[in-house]
């Protein structure tokens, strides 16, 4: 017996997604250059309403919103998982002017979010970034 299961509505749902994402998502990813933001595509993750649920949604919803998407179309789902590391930390920590200001317009696919990372001997270098421990060092 499975430890888990999806109910017949969220079933439908990752069904209706991936038909999206093969309808509308798939042909505008095509479309998209290599290295360059496809703003067509995150334009009608906007349309369709995906990118509002970054923060409205649960973890499961985003979960299953994020594999249906991949499922079918991998650019649309870097696209919407792009849009929710640039913006999520505004959402969560912004100042009310800052949400007011940035998060309709990313939500609405208007606007394209952006996430930065910058470390001392690495860079933007995510891969580059160094960790050790020293014993007795405490939080």
């Amino acid at each position: 017996m499975p430890a888990f299961s999806l109910d017949p509505v969220q079933t439908a749902w990752c069904a209706e997604l991936r038909a999206l994402a093969a309808e509308r998502l798939r042909p505008l990813a095509e479309k998209g250059e290599p290295g360059h933001v496809n703003r067509a595509l995150v334009a009608e993750l906007g349309r369709l309403g995906l990118l509002r649920r970054l923060f409205t949604s649960g973890a499961l919803d985003l979960c299953l919103m994020r594999e249906s998407l991949a499922y079918t179309c991998t650019e649309a789902e870097t696209a919407l998982a792009l849009q929710g590391l640039g913006a999520y930390p505004v959402h969560a920590y912004g100042t009310p002017a800052q949400r007011e200001r940035w998060l309709p317009p990313v939500s609405e696919g208007r606007a394209v979010a952006a996430f930065a990372l910058s470390e001392p001997g690495a860079g933007s270098d995510a891969a580059a970034l160094g960790l050790r421990a020293e014993r007795g060092w405490s939080w």
